[in-house]
């Protein structure tokens, strides 16, 4: 399996397709072994990789990819990015990510916009002090990093925060195989710690103005982890960016809204 020296650590990537360099930043959470068993990899085969050489891969600590310090910030996790594009000589690349993938990226377009040609954010926001936060009547259930919590009982907890009530009843095999894929692959409580104190912490409203590369901006309008505003917010912010809000949708637009999100790419990467 591929692996490379980025940094201090060990980097495990997969590459698909052909065409134009794209590297896609999961969310939190999020390793090769989800996407690769996600209804969002099929649709990637028909609508990404016959244009764009796609690149993978897990985030530091996470998955197959090493985990030497005890902390870090989605700046030092936009680092491995850039070191990433460095070690396999990509050149210029197109950045397409989901959620914290989104912040990493935001970073990446503000300390490293020699590395990026366009790139694309869906589903997140800016952090302190315009971050506008969900509702705390959502979370009723037991935070994602307790120790001892069962997969399953956590997966069934989360899918009503990240997709709509009327995708869910609409499409149980896919929540089913959601639910299947999280329990084959579960997220250690300590990793899951790791990476909302990086997105706590996360700040780039004030940097973003100077920002120079071409954005699209990507958000479902019924998203209950990150309100929508937090996309018009960004979009404010970013002087050459494009918004696109999808109506019946929640967090995980990639799923819920998947061929309108894909032709939205499409069209921004021409």
């Amino acid at each position: 399996m591929p692996k490379i020296k980025v940094n201090d650590i060990d980097i495990y990537y997969e590459i698909y397709g052909e065409g134009k360099p794209l590297i896609f930043i999961m969310g939190q959470g999020g390793t090769v072994k989800h996407f690769k068993s996600s209804i969002t990899f099929k649709k990637f085969e028909e609508f990404i990789f016959n244009e764009h050489k796609t690149l993978i891969f897990d985030n530091r600590g996470i998955g197959q990819t090493d985990d030497l310090i005890k902390k870090y910030t989605i700046n030092s996790l936009a680092d491995d990015v850039a070191g990433l594009i460095d070690a396999l000589n990509l050149g210029k690349v197109n950045l397409l990510g989901f959620s914290m993938g989104s912040m990493i990226i935001q970073e990446l377009i503000i300390n490293y916009p020699e590395k990026i040609k366009k790139s694309i954010i869906g589903s997140t926001h800016c952090g302190r002090p315009k971050y506008i936060m969900p509702s705390t009547d959502i979370f009723t259930g037991p935070p994602p990093f307790q120790e001892g919590i069962n997969p399953e009982e956590l997966i069934k907890y989360e899918i009503p925060l990240v997709y709509t009530k009327n995708f869910i009843d609409n499409n149980p095999e896919i929540i089913e195989s959601i639910i299947q894929n999280y329990i084959a692959h579960p997220v250690p409580p300590e990793i899951t710690r790791k990476q909302i104190n990086a997105v706590f912490k996360f700040k780039s409203c004030k940097r973003l103005p100077t920002v120079q590369i071409p954005t699209l901006i990507l958000h479902g309008k019924d998203d209950l982890l990150v309100p929508y505003q937090n996309a018009q917010i960004l979009a404010e912010l970013i002087p050459k960016s494009e918004l696109k809000i999808f109506e019946n949708c929640g967090h995980s637009l990639f799923t819920e809204q998947t061929e309108a999100v894909m032709d939205a790419i499409h069209k921004f990467l021409k």
